[in-house]
């Protein structure tokens, strides 16, 4: 389990969190908006290690940003499905009230407790002949990468629709399991 998240972590940003989530914003709504123009059953996205969905001062988590893109985009006519997963039960709980606040006004999205791991191939099987945009996160290891390689290489090979995954490769955490080693 990530130990990450826990204590302050969700009481403000800190400077790693700033930096994930201006990608987030800055790439997001471009892969949205030109791969579910020309694809119009829309985009999935899986946000693997959501965490709470809004920090405690109101500033939006990773999977707030990515809802009010896909709330952005059903305004153009163009359909994300968003699924966040959390493993972390009150850290799900918070997830839970966000991303049911967007599914009000219409946003398709789903949180799930859990891994990713439990989650991906339902996911990636969803989004056959649809853009996939994975965001993994982690406060530490990811998911192994013949896992990750494995479930893309079977379903997503062709050139058309895209996928893109933007991670987190956490050198601590692979300096830690060194030190094991």
């Amino acid at each position: 389990m990530s130990t990450g998240t826990s204590g302050s972590y969700w009481q403000g940003k800190a400077l790693p969190s700033v930096f994930k989530h201006e990608l987030l914003k800055r790439y997001l709504p471009p892969f949205a908006g030109m791969t579910g123009s020309q694809e119009k059953r829309g985009v999935v996205y899986l946000d693997g290690y959501a965490g709470e969905g809004r920090y405690e001062s109101g500033e939006p988590g990773s999977a707030e940003i990515a809802l009010r893109v896909a709330r952005h985009h059903q305004g153009l006519g163009l359909q994300m499905s968003c699924f966040f997963v959390e493993q972390q039960e009150k850290s799900f709980a918070r997830l839970q009230e966000v991303v049911e606040g967007y599914r009000t006004s219409g946003v398709r999205a789903s949180a799930r407790r859990g891994g990713v791991d439990d989650v991906l191939d339902e996911v990636v099987g969803q989004a056959v002949g649809m853009p996939l945009f994975l965001f993994l996160d982690p406060c530490g290891l990811c998911l192994p990468m013949d896992r990750l390689s494995g479930v893309l290489a079977g379903k997503r090979q062709q050139k058309w629709p895209p996928t893109e995954l933007l991670m987190n490769f956490s050198m601590m955490a692979v300096r830690r399991l060194g030190g094991h080693v």
